[in-house]
């Protein structure tokens, strides 16, 4: 049998991994934007790839009962969400660095608390109200006059961490009522996203990129989907094997890889100031965390 502390460091290291895995999906649509791909395209690819893993991996182990979801309404509901968020997200992308981009979806955990306490009559405390603050206070360093992010970028990246964060209340409300598998929630996350970006194609379908994208692009294309299935699937076992509480503060890595990889892949590196207000950002979450150990 592992040890506890065994067990944590695989969790941190499948956690270090996810975060990853993730920020390259993200810079991932970001390229593929920069490259004349269809942000509804990219989606499309994102979760119709991300089905087909998920189902290559879980259904030779639950075979047809992973299609079997206990709440189908409820796993339908996040996965209209999740597509919105992923549209809204990479056209986000098309009009802002990485790292900011990042930066301002870190405003989801803050806004899940602020929906909590309203849809799920989870009353605030002072350090929860303080996190909000710091939060928002870090918003305006980092959208201030003078640091050249397009309104638009800004715009769709704070509706993207809103749609996000009721995504993270629908699992918290469904929690309660008892808990699906990891592949069936996986499985609807691709299944879901793929139908509704399929039954849209006829009012975006333009497929004319094709035929001019290089062979990088297209091969970005078709692993945007096996980078989403799998950054997911390893930050849930991250989660099996270790509670939130220890992992939350690795979550600041994500900020890290997206500074180093706007740097890397697209030679963007945010100043001094614009840093402060992501640290700001990335600090608020960890706050909520004290008001439990009162």
């Amino acid at each position: 049998m592992p040890t506890q502390q065994h067990q944590y460091r695989r969790a941190v290291i499948l956690m270090t991994f996810a975060l990853l895995i993730l920020i390259c999906l993200d810079a991932s649509g970001k390229y593929l934007g920069q490259q004349g791909v269809p942000v509804a395209a990219s989606t499309w690819a994102r979760y119709t790839g991300h089905f087909f893993v998920v189902l290559l991996i879980f259904l030779p182990k639950h075979g047809p009962g992973l299609f079997r979801a206990q709440r189908p309404v409820l796993q339908w509901a996040r996965g209209v969400l999740m597509v919105i968020v992923t549209l809204l997200y990479f056209g986000a992308l098309k009009f802002l660095p990485l790292a900011e981009a990042t930066a301002l979806f870190f405003l989801t955990p803050i806004i899940t608390t602020a929906l909590a306490s309203w849809l799920l009559h989870e009353r605030p405390g002072r350090w929860t109200l303080i996190a909000i603050s710091l939060g928002f206070i870090g918003v305006l360093i980092v959208i201030r006059p003078g640091s050249n992010l397009m309104l638009i970028g800004v715009l769709l990246v704070i509706a993207a961490a809103f749609c996000n964060a009721g995504y993270q209340t629908l699992t918290r409300a469904s929690s309660r009522a008892g808990t699906e598998r990891v592949g069936t929630q996986l499985l609807y996350a691709g299944l879901i996203g793929m139908i509704v970006m399929t039954l849209s194609m006829p009012f975006w379908g333009d497929w004319s990129w094709v035929a001019t994208a290089s062979m990088t692009t297209r091969a970005v294309f078709l692993l945007v989907g096996v980078l989403g299935a799998m950054g997911h699937l390893l930050l849930i076992r991250a989660f099996t094997l270790a509670p939130a509480s220890t992992l939350a503060p690795w979550m600041y890595l994500q900020l890290l890889w997206s500074v180093g990889l706007g740097w890397l892949v697209f030679g963007q590196v945010p100043d001094t100031t614009t840093l402060v207000g992501m640290l700001l950002i990335g600090l608020a979450p960890q706050l909520t965390r004290l008001e439990k150990k009162r």
